[in-house]
């Protein structure tokens, strides 16, 4: 229902309203994203509607564009595409926004549903992969390693396997981009 009303909200914003919903969207595009990947399929068809229509709210054009391919239309949504998409497009054009949909996403890590903390392990590992080392000035990797171990530890084993392939790409250098 958060996601309904939300995406309610979005399609209602009258201009006097706009610069706080922005803001709003700003802090809650991190969950739609991740949600995108919902177990429940309502859930994550809401989910890809609401994100759509809060995509103006962003304020990035050419982000926006490049995500409106993957949410528009009737096509299966593949939300691991549209990650890599938003990485690639944030690398280039919006270390910032990188750097805080990064930081939001290793605070998943301890949801207390399990399907939230693989996606984020995996979109952590998705962000790794598609930054640069001269970009990643903020990124903390003994605090992101020392994270994913405890993941590892996880009682799910979906979420221990991506810990586990995270920190194994970490180790061998195949994330972090040169």
């Amino acid at each position: 229902m958060a996601f309904v009303l939300f995406g309610i909200l979005a399609r209602l914003t009258k201009r006097k309203w706009k610069t706080y919903f922005a803001d709003q969207v700003k802090k809650s595009w991190v969950t739609l994203l991740l949600h995108l990947q919902d177990p429940n399929p309502e859930i994550s068809m809401e989910c890809r509607a609401t994100f759509h229509l809060c995509l103006p709210f962003l304020g990035f054009k050419r982000l926006q564009s490049a995500i409106s391919e993957h949410l528009g239309g009737t096509a299966e949504l593949k939300p691991e595409e549209l990650q890599v998409d938003i990485c690639r497009h944030l690398v280039k054009e919006n270390a910032e926004l990188l750097e805080k949909l990064y930081q939001t996403t290793i605070t998943y890590f301890y949801s207390s549903w399990e399907e939230i903390r693989a996606v984020a392990a995996n979109l952590a590992g998705i962000i790794l992969e598609h930054t640069d080392r001269q970009r990643m000035k903020w990124l903390d990797l003994e605090y992101l390693l020392m994270s994913l171990q405890v993941l590892q530890k996880d009682p799910s084993p979906t979420v221990q396997l991506v810990a586990t392939e995270i920190i194994s790409d970490i180790c061998s250098g195949r994330v972090i981009g040169e």
